[in-house]
C-alpha cells in the first residue's frame, strides 16, 4: 500500500504527518519486497529512488540502506547496489549543505 500522491496541503505546505506516513509506507514497501521470495530488484530500485523525496529523514534512510545486503550478480542486482550506494553518497554529501 503506497500513500497517494494527493497529500493534504494547507497554506501551500504539505502536512508533516502526511509526509511521515508516506516515508514510513515507502520503507515498508521496500522491506516487504526485499522479503519476497523471489524479490524484484527493479521494484526495489524504484522504491529506493523514491526515498530521494524525503531528505528530512536522511539519517534514518542512510542507516536503513546501509543494512541492505545485495546478493546475486545480475544486471539488476548490480544496478540495485549502485543505486543504494549513490543515494547514501548523495544523502551524506547533503549534510555539508
Amino acid at each position: 500500500m503506497v500513500v497517494s500522491a494527493n497529500v493534504a496541503i494547507e497554506g501551500g505546505h504539505i502536512d508533516p504527518t502526511t509526509r511521515l506516513m508516506a516515508y514510513a509506507n515507502l520503507i515498508r514497501c521496500i522491506q516487504d519486497e526485499i522479503n519476497q521470495e523471489p524479490n524484484l530488484a527493479p521494484v526495489i530500485i524504484a522504491y529506493i529512488r523514491g526515498l530521494r523525496s524525503f531528505p528530512e529523514y536522511r539519517d534514518t534512510t542512510v542507516m536503513y540502506l546501509d543494512n541492505i545486503e545485495v546478493h546475486g550478480h545480475s544486471h539488476f542486482d548490480q544496478l540495485l547496489q549502485l543505486e543504494i550506494t549513490a543515494l547514501i553518497d548523495d544523502l551524506l554529501g547533503s549534510n555539508n549543505d
